[in-house]
């Protein structure tokens, strides 16, 4: 697919319906911008929302409260090491 757009005065552009529909794009979204030589290339990048499910059920959820737990213990950890280091 290709189109063509025109860049308004506040530099906004106007993404082509086809495009949209063939993208899943939403309103909202954010559109990752790379340069590469002369071209500028749009990705979308998905919300935490639109990847529920991607990492399948093989595993029990996690409450906040156990990953506050582990995070605590990683980080007593990095600074017992640390301390191990410096000495």
């Amino acid at each position: 697919m290709s189109s063509q757009t025109t860049i308004s005065p506040v530099f906004q552009t106007t993404l082509a319906a086809e495009a949209v529909r063939a993208l899943g794009l939403r309103p909202g979204m954010i559109l990752s911008q790379t340069v590469e030589g002369n071209r500028l290339i749009l990705e979308p990048l998905h919300d935490v929302d639109s990847l529920a499910g991607s990492l399948g059920t093989g595993r029990a959820p996690v409450s906040v409260e156990k990953m506050k737990q582990g995070a605590q213990a990683a980080i007593a950890q990095a600074g017992r090491k640390a301390l191990r280091v410096a000495r």
